[in-house]
């Protein structure tokens, strides 16, 4: 077979669909390949929001989510959302098109040396050059993504592989190792536990199943322990569990970091310990929940991957491991202590949650709040929420509460224009499921253009856009640190239209009351949907 066929094959055989991709030069053959195997393809718009699809499609599928981009123009586009994919741990394979070998060192046309280009932002890269080798080199890209903390790999391969016949096998996936907490440690962490008057479990990352957070929810249940959650990890613990006391990150309650500060010990399963999940009560800036480089609290860090453990705060007991597989021996482990009555603490944690996630009203004549409400009676409860980046997501993530695993995703790297692309490639990766993303004006016009890319393969996402006319969170830092705004003005768009332009439904919405009947009509859309709520500077924060 030829080259094209092998890596289709592979792919077909490895469960990788659907694939994403932007057509360009260097990766006709392998899309025509492709094209007679059983793996779906998704054309897209744009190389940001295919592989915002395909990060997307590896967090919900827990296996390496694959696009494909011509040469240098259609490869640079995927950038940024090659640095989302790294920022949020999530596993993905690049695959680009290089131009054939006679004509390597010579500036070919739309070239470019990708080991340079991607090397901060990509856990491997990769060239292929020899078909006989690309059983060789999918294996090292799909194991590299997978291990350790997952990311995204990169994978260059010359137009001469498509072409070249080749003699291989198509292989099956690699297995990849999962090392486990061990049974030392796990004592270890239990003697400190049953010494500790204030603890805190924090927990977070990728690499998690659905037996993992069970049994994460279980220990919790059995022990007490209150848990808190990494940035845009909510749904690793039900909203109305207990022992859930909150979220890190920007928009955090103030009582949960004032909470984290005081425990006296933390433990962290999972969790990179880096800016975004470390802003103290009080402060936007990280590395302020706890002092660096040795924090007051005993810490105790879980990581799959060596090179995070000690790389900021110097860890009491730093494990190599899969946060997931903590449980199991600790739960062991205890079973020869007697733990404290940590009942006073815990409550304590959990009315301050409660209390957060209450608020108040918002104002003017659209509430927000309100509107989270609405929209969570609406939806099942395994729906997923996409959001991006902006003053809007505050809302959501205050007011939208999650009580299935598998349910939320936005982007640790501040990127804005993720939400509805990662809508998509939830859509297509889990055919049925309701999958609704929100965003900002300023947001969803970063890659609004992909909302074509769901009416074309008829996915029935539905799109809430905040429009308030502004890039509002700068704003609302502007007006803080300055009292006034500069260049956050946007012209005002007609989003209800844009959507209808592209053949999608579109709802405007100015007032709280038209809200739930919109949602309904945009729910019951054979296809996507948009719906506009108009709104002012009220949106800025919950």
């Amino acid at each position: 077979m030829t080259g094209a066929q092998l890596f289709a094959r592979t792919l077909s055989h490895w469960d990788c669909g659907p694939v994403f991709h932007v057509p360009g030069e260097g990766i006709l053959e392998a899309l025509d390949a492709l094209a007679d195997v059983d793996v779906p393809l998704i054309a897209c718009r744009h190389e940001a929001g295919m592989a915002y699809m395909a990060q997307a499609a590896g967090q919900v599928r827990g296996k390496p989510g694959i696009c494909l981009a011509g040469r240098a123009p259609g490869a640079l586009n995927a950038a940024l959302a090659l640095h989302t994919a790294f920022t949020d741990a999530a596993p993905m394979i690049l695959i680009i098109g290089q131009p054939p070998m006679r004509q390597a060192g010579r500036e070919p046309f739309l070239d470019n040396d990708f080991s340079l280009a991607f090397a901060p932002v990509a856990k491997w890269i990769g060239t292929c050059s020899e078909a006989a080798r690309l059983p060789e080199i999918l294996s090292r890209a799909w194991a590299t993504a997978m291990t350790g903390q997952r990311g995204p790999v990169v994978v260059a391969i010359n137009e001469d592989v498509w072409i070249e016949t080749v003699d291989a096998p198509v292989l099956a996936p690699p297995v990849v190792a999962r090392p486990r907490v061990p049974a030392a440690d796990a004592d270890a962490i239990a003697t400190r536990l049953a010494g500790a008057d204030n603890p805190v479990l924090v927990v977070g990352g990728t690499g998690w199943s659905e037996a993992g957070v069970t049994a994460l929810r279980d220990f919790a249940e059995t022990t007490g322990l209150p848990v808190v959650t990494s940035y845009r990890r909510r749904d690793l613990m039900p909203a109305d569990h207990p022992c859930f006391a909150g979220e890190l990150g920007i928009g955090a309650d103030p009582a949960v970091l004032d909470a984290v500060a005081r425990a006296d010990l933390v433990i962290v399963a999972g969790m990179r310990l880096g800016e975004i999940n470390t802003f103290g009560a009080g402060v936007f800036e990280g590395f302020r929940l706890l002092s660096a480089p040795e924090p007051a609290q005993t810490l105790v860090h879980i990581h799959p991957d060596a090179s995070e453990l000690n790389r900021v705060y110097r860890a009491t007991l730093p494990v190599c491991a899969e946060a997931e597989t903590l449980f199991e021996p600790l739960g062991r482990s205890l079973a020869a202590h007697s733990l404290p009555d940590w009942s006073e603490w815990r409550l304590g944690l959990r009315g301050a949650r409660e209390t957060f996630a209450t608020g108040r009203p918002g104002h003017g004549p659209l509430d927000l709040r309100a509107v989270c409400r609405v929209l969570r009676e609406a939806l099942p409860p395994d729906a997923m929420l996409t959001v991006g980046a902006g003053a809007y997501a505050h809302w959501p993530q205050r007011y939208f509460p999650h009580t299935v695993y598998g349910t939320q995703l936005g982007p640790k790297s501040g990127a804005m224009g993720y939400g509805l692309s990662a809508a998509i490639g939830v859509q297509a990766s889990c055919p049925g499921r309701r999958v609704v993303a929100m965003a900002g004006d300023g947001c969803f016009l970063m890659h609004g253009e992909e909302l074509a890319t769901a009416v074309l393969h008829k996915l029935p996402v539905t799109v809430i856009v905040v429009n308030n006319n502004s890039y509002g969170a700068i704003a609302a830092s502007q007006s803080r640190h300055f009292g006034r705004t500069v260049g956050t003005d946007l012209a005002p768009v007609d989003l209800a239209a844009y959507a209808r332009a592209f053949g999608a439904a579109g709802f405007r919405v100015e007032t709280t009351a038209d809200f739930a009947p919109a949602l309904a009509s945009a729910l019951a859309t054979d296809g996507p949907a948009l719906i506009e709520l108009m709104t002012g500077p009220e949106a800025l924060r919950p």
